[in-house]
């Protein structure tokens, strides 16, 4: 049998975040509170760098300004300044260690991919606020991201033991319990997440992947079909529909599909992989070495690519070019090839 690479879909989905702009205040000190104001509602136009020349003023008359700083932050987050933002939420936290400071503080974190700072300032935030649900939400999607599935999992009880309707924390649970092998408690899990959030489409394709995964190629194609009807043209759900066809013998309708999502994004080469498998199956030999050609044409480390194409070569009477193909397989660390060179290439 030919395989098929699976693109599944249960990357973290963010939910909406908390606001990190500080409202407008008045009190103490007048020419420091009438700059922060007029910051803030630049910062509400997105008019970021005007709204950091407005925050400098307020700060540098004000130097202990948590809310100059937290907002400062926000206009840098905007100019993708991760690094000046991280600075300015951090003496915010010195100034005034609030969840909020160390939620945002950490979200910056994250972008500038220092995950473990990341986490300790969601801790941070979930000590002085032990019903956060959000940074439970994300800080378990760090773990989530270091394969530390178990812990992730505690985290994303404590989010949704605050908040019973979290919908992307179930979506996500479940990615973990299917990382674990737990496919009843993934599928429960993203039943809930339907149940709660009946309009996203991710989570319609996340739970048709894992029926697709279990063997239930018919169910897997009806929550494909909800996805699509929520959002059309999601290249990914397209190439997963096409795999629960294919997995289910349709293999012109999932032709279609790879078609329809190659279209969408054109050099997606697992679907062109995928296409070839559905070509081979049709017995369109010359048609599936050229999808196989054309995956290999934009990930020439695709070896999977290249152990397809040498089985269809060998269709073709082309022996040669098929030990070639599954000779750059193995080195490609597709390690069935091996058994094709040893059958059959001298």
């Amino acid at each position: 049998m030919i395989p098929c690479v699976i693109l599944l879909t249960f990357n973290i989905i963010k939910a909406q975040e908390r606001d990190t702009i500080v409202r407008a205040i008045t009190a103490e000190d007048p020419a420091a509170e009438t700059a922060y104001n007029e910051g803030t509602a630049l910062l509400q136009q997105k008019q970021y760098r005007e709204a950091v020349t407005k925050f400098n003023e307020a700060i540098e008359l004000k130097p202990d300004f948590a809310k100059a700083y937290m907002n400062r932050a926000a206009s840098f987050v905007e100019l993708k300044n991760y690094s000046a933002a991280a600075a300015d939420y951090g003496k915010a936290t010195e100034i005034d260690p609030s969840p909020s400071a160390h939620f945002a503080k950490a979200r910056v974190l994250y972008e500038m991919k220092k995950l473990d700072e990341a986490k300790d300032n969601y801790a941070a935030a979930i000590s002085l606020d032990p019903e956060y649900s959000q940074a439970y939400y994300y800080l378990g999607g760090i773990l989530f991201e270091q394969g530390l599935y178990e812990e992730a999992i505690v985290n994303y009880n404590m989010a949704i033991d605050n908040k019973k309707d979290y919908a992307y924390a179930y979506n996500d649970r479940a990615g973990c319990y299917r990382s674990l092998g737990k496919l009843d408690k993934a599928m429960a899990d993203y039943d809930k997440a339907i149940n709660y959030a009946a309009d996203n489409a991710s989570f319609y394709g996340n739970r048709g992947s894992l029926k697709r995964q279990t063997g239930k190629f018919e169910d897997a194609i009806k929550d494909c079909n909800k996805a699509l009807e929520i959002e059309a043209n999601n290249y990914i759900t397209l190439n997963n529909r096409g795999l629960s066809k294919f997995d289910a013998g349709k293999y012109q309708e999932a032709i279609e599909d790879f078609s329809s999502a190659i279209k969408l994004k054109f050099d997606y080469d697992y679907a062109y992989n995928n296409r070839g498998n559905a070509k081979y199956k049709l017995k369109d030999y010359a048609g599936a070495v050229a999808d196989y050609s054309q995956a290999i044409s934009i990930n020439p480390k695709y070896g999977y690519a290249y152990l397809n194409r040498g089985i269809s070569k060998e269709m073709l009477r082309d022996e040669d070019g098929a030990c070639a193909d599954w000779q750059k397989a193995f080195e490609m660390g597709a390690a069935s090839a091996e058994a094709y060179l040893n059958g059959q290439c001298k």
